[in-house]
C-alpha cells in the first residue's frame, strides 16, 4: 500500500530538511505544503527530497491541508500521513499509526499525545482539553486529543472526508465529518516533544483556540439546530414574556413605562424569535439534504 506523507509548513526552514529525511524512511513520497512562509522553508525541504505544493499567501492549516490531501490522491495514496512541521512528533512513529490502517481496523487513527505530555505548558493542556470537550459534544465519540495534527487516512477517509475551516479548526471539522459519515476512527499512543529548540506554535494560543471553537460551535449548531438554537430561543422569548408581563403591570399601577424591563422583554424575544427560526430553517435544511 503507497503510503504518502503530508506536511503543512509555516515558517520552518531550521527543522523542515530533518522531519522531511525521516520521514521519507517510512513512507513512498513526502509532499510539503509550504503555506506562505517568509523563510526558506520551501527549498529547504525540496532539497531533502519532499515534492513542494506552495501557497503565495498565508491561508491556514486548513487551506494547507486541503491542498495536501488533493495533492495525495493524484498521487494515488492509499495511506496519508499527516504531520506537524516542527518537529513535535517522531516520524519513526509513523508505521504505528499506519498498521490500523492497514489491517482494516480504521479509517483514521489520531496520534494521541497526552499520557507523556510532561513538557506541555499547563495553559495548552487545558486549553487542549476544553476542544477536546466541545468536539466530542459535536461528534459523539470520546475522542482524548482532538486537536493533534500526527493522524493517519486511510484514502477511502480521504475521499469522503469534507471540511471547509482553513484555519486550525479544520482537525476538529474533519473528525466530526468523518464520525457523521460512519467512519471508523481510533487513537494511537504517540511521543510529543515540545522542547524542540524552536517556537512549536506559529499562532496565540488564545487566538487558535477562538478559531477552534467558532468552528465547531458553527458545527453543534447547524448538526443539532433544535437542541442548540431552539431551545434557548424558546427561553429567550419565555424571559421576554416575563419582563413584558412586568412591563404591563407597572403601566397599569402607575402609568409609566420602566426602559430597562421594556428593552429585556423586546430583546429577548426578538433574539428568541430570530434564534428559533434558524434553528428552524437549518433543521429543514439538515432533513433535505439527508434525503439526497
Amino acid at each position: 500500500m503507497k503510503t504518502i506523507v503530508c506536511i503543512p509548513a509555516f515558517d520552518e526552514e531550521s527543522i523542515i530538511d530533518e522531519i522531511v529525511s525521516k520521514c521519507k524512511e517510512y513512507s513512498d513520497m513526502v509532499i510539503v505544503c509550504d503555506d506562505g512562509s517568509s523563510d526558506n522553508t520551501a527549498s529547504k525541504a525540496k532539497s531533502a527530497g519532499a515534492f513542494i505544493i506552495k501557497h503565495e499567501k498565508n491561508g491556514g492549516k486548513g487551506a494547507a491541508m486541503k491542498s495536501l490531501f488533493k495533492s495525495a490522491l493524484e498521487n494515488n495514496a492509499d495511506i496519508i500521513v499527516t504531520i506537524d512541521g516542527d518537529g513535535q512528533f517522531l516520524p519513526q512513529e509513523i508505521p504505528k499509526l499506519v498498521k490500523p490502517i492497514k489491517e482494516k481496523r480504521a479509517d483514521i487513527v489520531i496520534g494521541y499525545r497526552f499520557d507523556d505530555a510532561s513538557q506541555m505548558p499547563s495553559y495548552r493542556k487545558f486549553g487542549n482539553k476544553v476542544l477536546d470537550s466541545i468536539t466530542n459534544v459535536a461528534s459523539d465519540l470520546p475522542f482524548r486529543d482532538t486537536q493533534s495534527g500526527f493522524r493517519a487516512y486511510s484514502r477511502n477517509a480521504i475521499e469522503k472526508i469534507k471540511f471547509s475551516s482553513k484555519g486550525f479548526g479544520a482537525d476538529a471539522e474533519i473528525l466530526v465529518d468523518a464520525s457523521k459519515k460512519g467512519l471508523k476512527i481510533s487513537e494511537e499512543k504517540v511521543t510529543v516533544i515540545y522542547e524542540t529548540g524552536g517556537v512549536t506554535s506559529t499562532k496565540h494560543p488564545i487566538a487558535h483556540s477562538a478559531g477552534v471553537i467558532a468552528t465547531i460551535l458553527e458545527l453543534i449548531a447547524i448538526k443539532r439546530p433544535l437542541t442548540f438554537l431552539g431551545i434557548p430561543g424558546m427561553i429567550l422569548i419565555g424571559i421576554g414574556i416575563i419582563f413584558g408581563i412586568n412591563v404591563i403591570y407597572i403601566f397599569n399601577a402607575s402609568r409609566t413605562i420602566t426602559v430597562p424591563s421594556t428593552l429585556f422583554a423586546l430583546g429577548g424575544i426578538i433574539l428568541g424569535l430570530i434564534l428559533l427560526l434558524m434553528s428552524v430553517v437549518l433543521f429543514s435544511i439538515g432533513r433535505t439534504s439527508k434525503r439526497y
